[in-house]
């Protein structure tokens, strides 16, 4: 039985609570970060290991329990083929750094297939007493006897073949993989409840063979078959072991090291009216060499980028996806982020000069349930307040209001495939 660990994005490693090869790996992995006080986690998904599923769950996240794992690792395969499909373009070359020692993709048509062919099982033509006669050939090939009445009998009579459906090694280890699967991976499809175990133990031969052998058994398959479900089901169940092979069936990681970018990604896709169009009107910086012979370089890469503009007739917000605790100064946005929304809405300021200054909203949004910081905003130093030429100098500096979700609620509703108005947010 699959023991379960809970564990959230951002905090301190518990050396208590995980074992030290499990350390190691999230080392090794990127999966840490090193502060003054010790290490905490820096990514979410999962290691299985030892017969114990670790679950790092996105920071603040209001419930850590399986079906939030499994909506997690559904919500990364979401993001992933986003970015295969060129659905999302980003500056940044990492991505995320999505980690999948068992492939997500193969995982996937793996169980869609089994729910809606079953399990494989190769048909042989038999031929018995209980098939149905073949006139035809019986005629062309049998000589009859004759009866008193001169009525042809035929003693041999020639039978159609009947398909019969064999259970054979291939269904056995069609079976244990599917098996492992439920085992490591029953949250990943609400379909496993209805699964007999029992049922899919009772297909399982008995003699052990190694993966080696498993893996030639099933490729010497692949080539007498020509069924395009069977051949799929055969190529996807041979590279599943070989990626077992690699890795270890008993150590397992699919994550991402860097969440910032599906937080980003999760909040595009749960809001009405985002406008992906406004950072194609943002300016970038253009360099100029000293050599008179070398041309100006644009740089697209380091130009303004907002993370969600949402605009209607009247009104507008320009939101950053702060993946940050934010429950303290200390842990908030620090002044290279503060600066970049302020130049941000002043862009936006230009762009769209009817709408009202106070109609163009600034926010951030942090992950979490509790609201702990409502705005950040500039003000004086304490010596330069009564200071009559600075007067108005902060009122430049629009105040950015600080809005903040709980990953459980944003994945849920991402996954849903549910959009709200930004605004219904902002009153909750």
């Amino acid at each position: 039985m699959m023991e379960y660990q809970y564990f959230e994005d951002k905090q301190f490693v518990d050396l208590k609570r995980i074992p030290e090869l499990v350390v190691d790996k999230l080392k090794s992995l990127g999966g840490v970060d090193v502060v003054d006080k010790g290490m905490k986690i820096a990514f979410c998904g999962v290691i299985i290991f030892d017969g114990c599923t670790y679950c790092f769950c996105p920071a603040k996240s209001s419930s850590l329990n399986i079906q939030l794992i499994g909506n997690l690792i559904k919500t990364i395969y979401s993001y992933k083929m986003s970015i295969d499909s060129s659905l999302l373009a980003y500056d940044e070359e990492e991505l995320g750094d999505i980690i999948e020692e068992i492939s997500l993709t193969d995982i996937f048509e793996i169980i869609d297939l089994y729910f809606n062919v079953g399990i494989l099982r190769f048909k042989t033509n038999s031929y018995s007493e209980r098939g149905r006669t073949n006139w035809s050939k019986t005629v062309k090939r049998e000589f009859p006897f004759f009866s008193t009445n001169d009525v042809p009998l035929y003693l041999n009579p020639q039978k159609y073949p009947i398909s019969v459906y064999q259970d054979d090694l291939i269904s056995s280890i069609h079976c244990e993989i599917i098996l492992e699967i439920l085992e490591k991976f029953s949250w990943l499809d609400e379909r496993f409840s209805f699964v007999s175990e029992d049922q899919l133990f009772e297909k399982v031969l008995l003699n052990q063979i190694g993966l080696d052998q498993k893996i030639h058994f099933l490729k010497q398959r692949l080539h007498s078959t020509f069924v395009s479900l069977e051949v799929r089901t055969l190529q996807l169940l041979i590279r599943y072991l070989e990626r077992v092979q690699e890795s270890g069936s008993n150590n397992i990681v699919i994550g991402i090291r860097k969440f910032h970018y599906v937080w980003e990604f999760l909040l595009k896709n749960i809001f009405h009216g985002v406008d992906p169009k406004i950072n194609s009107l943002l300016p970038i910086p253009q360099y100029h060499f000293s050599d008179p012979t070398k041309n100006f370089y644009d740089s697209v890469e380091k130009g303004m980028r907002i993370d969600l503009f949402i605009k209607d007739e009247s009104r507008c917000w320009v939101i950053d996806s702060k993946y940050y605790l934010a429950t303290n100064p200390g842990n908030a946005p620090g002044w290279s982020d503060l600066v970049k929304q302020f130049f941000y809405v002043k862009a936006v300021k230009l762009i769209y000069p009817d709408i009202e200054p106070e109609a163009i909203k600034n926010i951030f949004i942090f992950p979490g349930k509790e609201p702990y910081l409502s705005k950040i905003q500039m003000s004086y130093r304490h010596e330069s307040k009564d200071i009559e030429e600075l007067k108005n100098l902060v009122a430049d500096f629009a105040p950015i209001e600080c809005l903040y979700l709980d990953p459980v609620y944003v994945i849920e509703k991402f996954l849903r495939n549910e959009k709200s108005y930004i605004w219904h947010d902002l009153d909750r």
